[in-house]
């Protein structure tokens, strides 16, 4: 596909998008009904995601308590929370990222090619937030159902449309990424690039971030990945949906625009935190409102969670950093500002 008809399809995309945030439908305030209990499992501490979560269930007047608790970036601390999930005996438990949400939901029983995580949690509903490829993952099958106990929400694009709205800022025939081999969804990440890539005609290249004497990626290792990179000659820079991309978003941006390499951000973290110079998200605190509708269909409205389809916001928001786009003497279309959400410096 050239890139020209890359971009009518992302800007045909769009428009679907945007028509699509209509279909969300907000219910009226409910009537006073028996409070319901959530054990919030996240990765990192409190994110925008759980204020979009508890905020939705605030203002549709139903009654929902809390009990929260972080992994701090470290799965290995899952079988404690475990113990402390069977002792509050909460109605459903909802879960962060796709580490957390895989060592705790586990993985499809029928999945080809077997399960490499097997369910931890199988007798009450579980709701995940933050998955980038629930497919991929194993976690629900190819129609998007669980036929078990779970659903949830992505905060990803799907990736072919990244891709177009890569070639629809400007041509591409090269795209460059730095990951880690230790996050699930990174791997994946980078496979479903290369995979898109090939249909398209266009040379991904990955670079992994090397680990510390801990075992975790090692942060001063980005200039040097970076520069690798760069010397490539990717038209981008692409920061796919990684913890340590997210972290460390404004070191490799103001990496890569030192040497002239634009960055396209695939999460709303990365792109709020940095300079990157633009990036087609899901706003985290939608994603939190989303995630929270399916919870109250489960909770309130007794719905089966397996047959609770598992998938992304019906909208997303296409940002550029115009200041940065200046800077790098690369401006976007004309056509794309009818999409494009213009900011001025880091968010």
């Amino acid at each position: 596909m050239n890139c020209l008809s890359a971009r009518k399809t992302f800007l045909r995309s769009c428009t679907a998008l945007l028509l699509g945030a209509a279909s969300l439908v907000v219910q009226a305030p409910a009537q006073a009904q028996e409070a319901k209990s959530i054990f919030m499992v996240l990765w990192r501490g409190e994110t925008e995601v759980e204020q979009g979560f508890r905020g939705y269930f605030e203002e549709q007047g139903l009654p929902v308590t809390y009990q929260t608790v972080s992994v701090e970036r470290d799965v290995s601390n899952i079988p404690e929370i475990l113990e402390q999930i069977e002792a509050a005996d909460p109605d459903l438990v909802y879960t962060w990222g796709t580490p957390v949400t895989l060592a705790i939901a586990g993985q499809d029983p029928n999945r080809a090619g077997g399960v490499e995580y097997p369910a931890q949690i199988t007798d009450r509903p579980i709701v995940f937030a933050m998955v980038s490829q629930p497919v991929d993952s194993g976690i629900v099958d190819d129609t998007q159902l669980s036929a078990r106990n779970v659903t949830g929400v992505s905060h990803v694009v799907p990736m072919e449309t990244q891709v177009q709205a890569m070639q629809a800022y400007m041509p591409v025939d090269r795209i460059a990424t730095i990951y880690t081999d230790t996050e699930p969804n990174s791997i994946q990440a980078v496979q479903a690039l290369k995979s898109v890539g090939e249909a398209y005609g266009l040379r991904v290249d990955a670079y992994t971030v090397p680990l510390d004497a801990q075992g975790q990626p090692d942060p001063s290792s980005i200039p040097d990945l970076v520069a690798e990179a760069a010397a490539a000659g990717p038209q981008f820079l692409y920061l796919g949906p990684d913890s340590f991309l997210g972290e460390y978003a404004s070191e490799i941006a103001d990496a890569a625009n030192e040497l002239g390499l634009a960055t396209f951000a695939s999460t709303e973290r990365s792109l709020a935190s940095s300079d990157a110079l633009y990036g087609l998200v899901a706003p985290y605190y939608d994603v939190g409102r989303f995630a929270a509708q399916k919870a109250e269909a489960i909770l309130f409205e007794g719905a089966d969670p397996g047959t609770i389809p598992a998938e992304t916001l019906p909208s997303f928001s296409y940002r550029v950093r115009l200041d940065v786009a200046q800077r790098l003497g690369i401006l976007p279309a004309l056509s794309l500002m009818d999409y494009a959400e213009i900011v001025e410096g880091t968010q």
